[in-house]
C-alpha cells in the first residue's frame, strides 16, 4: 500500500468506526473531524513538522490519558483541532473559511457533537500514522465531487470565495470540505499549504 492508500484507510476507519463508537453520529461533522484529526497528526513534528505538537502522537496520547483519564480522548480531539486552527489563523489575515475553522454556526455543531465524546478505545489508530509525505496529490483519494482547487502558489492559498449563510447547507459544506481537504493535498514534509476560501457577501 502507498502512503497515500495508508492514509485514506486511517480517514475512513476514523469516520466509519472510531469516531461513531465515541458517540458522534452526524456523518458530515464526522467526516470533518476525521479530516481534522488525520491532517493535525500527519503534519506533527515526529512525521511532516507543519506545526510544533505532538498532541495525537503516543506521547500526547499517554500524556492526555495520565494528566485527564475521564475527558483524555476529548481533550486529544480538541487540542488537535486548536493547533490546527492556530496556524491557519496566523497565515491567514482576512475573513475566510478554512479546514479547522468552518465559521461559527459549522464550529458549534461540532463543538457540541465533540461535548458528547465518550472516551472509549480512544484515537489508537492515529498513534501510528507518522508517515513523511513526499509527494502532492496524497489527499485526492479522500475529496468527493467535483475538484476546483489548482495548486497552491505558497501558503496559505485561495481556492474561492464563499458567503458564511451558504455552509449552513450540508450540500454547500461537504463540496468545501472536500476542495479544502484536497487542497491540503498539496503539502509535504516541511512545506505546508493552507488553502481557504475568503467571505463574500
Amino acid at each position: 500500500m502507498t502512503e497515500s492508500e495508508n492514509l485514506f484507510t486511517c480517514f475512513e476507519k476514523l469516520r466509519a468506526e472510531t469516531l461513531s463508537s465515541l458517540g458522534m453520529d452526524n456523518p458530515l461533522l464526522m467526516q470533518i473531524v476525521s479530516a481534522r484529526l488525520l491532517i493535525e497528526r500527519v503534519g506533527e513534528r515526529d512525521a511532516n513538522y507543519w506545526w510544533d505538537s505532538q498532541v495525537l502522537s503516543e506521547f500526547g496520547q499517554g500524556a492526555l490519558e495520565e494528566t485527564v483519564p475521564r475527558t483524555a480522548t476529548q481533550s486529544q480531539i480538541e487540542l488537535a483541532m486548536k493547533v490546527g486552527r492556530k496556524v491557519e489563523n496566523e497565515a491567514i489575515d482576512k475573513e475566510a473559511v478554512s479546514l479547522f475553522d468552518l465559521g461559527p454556526f459549522v464550529e458549534s455543531q461540532i463543538q457540541r457533537e465533540i461535548d458528547t465524546i465518550d472516551n472509549g478505545d480512544g484515537l489508537d489508530i492515529l498513534t501510528e500514522q507518522s508517515v513523511e509525505i513526499t509527494e502532492s496529490g496524497w489527499t485526492r483519494s479522500f475529496a468527493e465531487g467535483k475538484l476546483t482547487v489548482e495548486p497552491g502558489i505558497g501558503t496559505p492559498y485561495e481556492i474561492g470565495s464563499i458567503s458564511i449563510d451558504d455552509l449552513q447547507e450540508e450540500e454547500v459544506l461537504a463540496d468545501v470540505l472536500s476542495q479544502l481537504i484536497y487542497g491540503y493535498g498539496e503539502a509535504t514534509k516541511q512545506e505546508l499549504k493552507i488553502p481557504y476560501y475568503s467571505l463574500g457577501k
